[in-house]
């Protein structure tokens, strides 16, 4: 993934092999390439990119014979068929991801996840529109839910750190993750695929999603530098990218980028290996209480701004 590579294309059009290895390279851009700063990858694309291919290869890689380099094809050739089974999943969860990193960016870990603990909520309504009433918890499940509604508006209610994209893609994440929880289980059941073959599945689909998303941008760029003059190019490096903010010049540390992958890779491990166990409603409402306990040691760690008196009751509410 080294950005040299960009500076170096005759040797990297040698081999599919090595077009394959840079392309994330190729559509992040060069920091001292002018003419590629406007199509550098966003913070949230750039952590939702490094999430799935970090994710992917720690799947194919750990197994209990991960010393047999023969291993790798059968199981990257099995990770593709199933991936077939998992495209909607895929959808919802590449979609759940990036916005999720979207609304983190911009409004902040203690709004983004008080907001995600509508998941539940949705997914009465998803569960409802599948498959029915009978599908429904008893009345008095479902009146616990309502402490949660108002709880999310409360929570966002003249916050600090409200602001209406950040706080729209919060809710998209919301959305995408109830659908998530509802659809894969489905396909779980359907297919017998679960665990830790269908996250990597799933893994392996929404980091094409994000290739493809991310290479869109990057063509568009190009095009859109080529029918323009110099001035105008000049210009347009200082408008936003079509894909958010771009990146500031200096990356992640490695150590932080490293923990950020594998803690993805566990927690969704473990996601798809209890969801096919529970009801989706159960799932998102237990949930819940993991997204409380970020806001509070977040809002410890990082120090972010106090909140106020109606955002705290909506956050305990919640």
């Amino acid at each position: 993934l080294h950005r040299g590579a960009i500076n170096n294309n005759n040797k990297v059009w040698n081999s599919k092999a090595k077009m394959a290895m840079v392309s994330i390279t190729l559509i992040v851009g060069d920091n001292n390439n002018n003419s590629s700063n406007r199509t550098k990858l966003s913070r949230a694309s750039l952590l939702t990119l490094y999430r799935f291919s970090g994710s992917l290869l720690l799947g194919l890689l750990l197994h209990s014979r991960f010393y047999q380099p023969s291993q790798f094809p059968p199981r990257l050739l099995q990770t593709f068929h199933a991936a077939k089974l998992f495209l909607l999943p895929s959808l919802f969860l590449f979609v759940a991801n990036y916005t999720n990193s979207i609304a983190l960016e911009r409004i902040g870990i203690s709004l983004t996840y008080t907001s995600k603990c509508g998941i539940p909520l949705i997914t009465v309504l998803l569960t409802l529109l599948l498959d029915g009433k009978s599908a429904l918890p008893s009345a008095v499940t479902l009146a616990s839910l309502l402490p949660i509604a108002m709880g999310i508006g409360a929570a966002s209610w003249n916050s600090p750190t409200f602001e209406p994209l950040g706080f729209l893609a919060a809710l998209v994440s919301t959305t995408s993750q109830a659908g998530l929880n509802v659809v894969s289980k489905r396909v779980m059941r359907k297919t017998g695929i679960r665990g830790a073959e269908a996250q990597r599945a799933m893994v392996f689909v929404a980091l094409g999603i994000g290739l493809v998303m991310t290479g869109a941008n990057r063509i568009g760029g190009m095009m859109k530098e080529y029918n323009t003059g110099p001035d105008d190019a000049e210009e347009s490096q200082q408008s936003p990218s079509t894909m958010l903010p771009s990146v500031p010049a200096s990356h992640p540390p490695l150590w932080l980028t490293c923990l950020a992958v594998l803690a993805y890779h566990t927690e969704y491990i473990l996601s798809f290996s209890f969801v096919s166990l529970v009801e989706p409603i159960t799932y998102g409402t237990c949930d819940a209480l993991r997204r409380l306990l970020i806001i509070v040691v977040g809002n410890r760690m990082f120090r972010g701004d106090r909140f106020s008196k109606t955002n705290l009751g909506g956050i305990l509410m919640a």
